[in-house]
């Protein structure tokens, strides 16, 4: 009997070692990659040097069938971010309605200029990029999916141009927005991520990888631009009219 309970408790010993080993391995091996990922997000500024006000607790997780650091994983993480920064970025928009038949591509950026709007960062949709001169796909071979890069920079007015495959919008309509300012901070936090390797039931065949981290509210202006025909906009307002 005795026996047994010695064994039992030195069995759930080792077991908590062998985690606690783990995580130190992870750790370590986490703050590596963590120097790689710094690099590669310094060109990427609108989620890199955003301006916080505020930060809320977050986590990202996948099931994988392996206990060591998962490269995948942490780029996948890195996209959740970007998700979140986003729909911020979504929800906090100011919404313009602009007839399609004033717009061209060379007169776009005075077309927000009337609007008091002073672009730094521009997210659009397959449809609303047509609206932007020389906009090109985004590089083919890079750390993160291609949307995360320019499409074009007006260098003169010191805009970047970039697709976002968040935005929806309906058949005659196109959707773009704008920011005066990065909309994430992972200079930071990239610093206060916390990655944790760990099985459940005791199972060898599947880990759970958990990333920890910060969202960050960051100080700019959002516009969504919507982008419609008079005669669109016009069947719009009398819709609104009926429905009060």
């Amino acid at each position: 009997m005795f026996y047994h309970v010695t064994l039992l408790v030195f069995s759930i010993y080792n077991l908590n070692f062998s985690l606690i080993k783990l995580n130190n391995n992870v750790r370590e091996s986490f703050s590596e990659y963590k120097k790689t990922l710094e690099s590669n997000l310094l060109s990427i500024s609108y989620l890199y040097d955003g301006d916080t006000i505020s930060s809320t607790d977050s986590y990202f997780s996948e099931i994988k069938t392996t206990p060591l650091t998962s490269p995948t994983f942490i780029i996948n993480t890195v996209v959740n971010i970007y998700n979140q920064s986003v729909d911020k970025m979504f929800k906090k928009s100011i919404e313009y309605v602009i007839p399609k038949e004033s717009i061209t591509e060379k007169n776009i950026f005075d077309r927000l200029l009337e609007l008091k709007i002073n672009p730094v960062y521009i997210f659009c949709s397959d449809k609303s990029k047509k609206l932007f001169s020389g906009s090109k796909s985004s590089s083919s071979t890079s750390a993160f999916p291609n949307y995360f890069y320019r499409l074009d920079k007006y260098i003169s007015l010191n805009v970047d141009l970039f697709y976002c495959p968040l935005i929806t919008e309906e058949d005659d309509e196109s959707i773009f927005y704008i920011t005066d300012s990065s909309i994430q901070s992972l200079v930071y936090g990239i610093q206060n991520m916390d990655y944790e390797i760990y099985s459940e039931n005791n199972s060898n065949s599947e880990w759970i990888h958990k990333m920890t981290y910060n969202i960050y509210d960051c100080r700019y202006n959002s516009y969504k631009i919507v982008v419609k025909n008079v005669s669109k906009i016009r069947q719009d307002k009398i819709n609104s009219i009926l429905n009060d």
